[in-house]
């Protein structure tokens, strides 16, 4: 497993031979998102239909936990991203794994995130952990505006 800053991930400042889990942590360390890719998880995060479109021009994010780096920005840069090859994830998790003789990274996945307890992971995940975050400006006036749609749909009467 390695661990290296977003900016160097988006950079793609490694070698990314034999990793096929990720684990994005925001900067206070908490496990924000467990994700895996069964070829390449740089375009996992950045090719098409990928996380996120970061052409040079635009920054968009095109999953929840992509647009959680988009609003973070320029925050998010410095957290991190760990990359995990199976070996590792099965280490990580030997105590809780059923013996096999072979893993999978589909099979092992679950277990890896019911033992990190990622905030934006819904699956396998009955206990995610609390994201500490500081809303950001972008957050805060998303949340506002969903606020006021809602009290218009919901609460005014016509």
């Amino acid at each position: 497993m390695i661990e290296i800053t977003f900016e160097d991930f988006h950079e793609h400042n490694f070698d990314e031979e034999g990793f096929v889990l990720y684990v994005l942590r925001n900067g206070l360390d908490d496990a924000l998102y467990v994700g895996i890719s069964r070829k390449n998880i740089w375009s996992r995060w950045f090719a098409f239909g990928g996380h996120m479109i970061w052409d040079g021009k635009y920054i968009i994010g095109q999953s929840a936990v992509g647009q959680k780096i988009v609003d973070q920005l320029p925050d998010s840069l410095k957290w991190k991203i760990q990359l995990w090859m199976l070996k590792d994830c099965i280490e990580f998790c030997k105590d809780n794994l059923p013996p096999l003789r072979q893993y999978t990274i589909e099979f092992v996945e679950p277990f890896m995130i019911k033992k990190l307890s990622p905030i934006m992971n819904g699956s396998f995940n009955l206990n995610p952990g609390k994201d500490t975050t500081p809303k950001s400006k972008k957050e805060i006036e998303r949340e506002r505006l969903l606020d006021k749609m809602y009290k218009k749909i919901f609460d005014e009467k016509t």
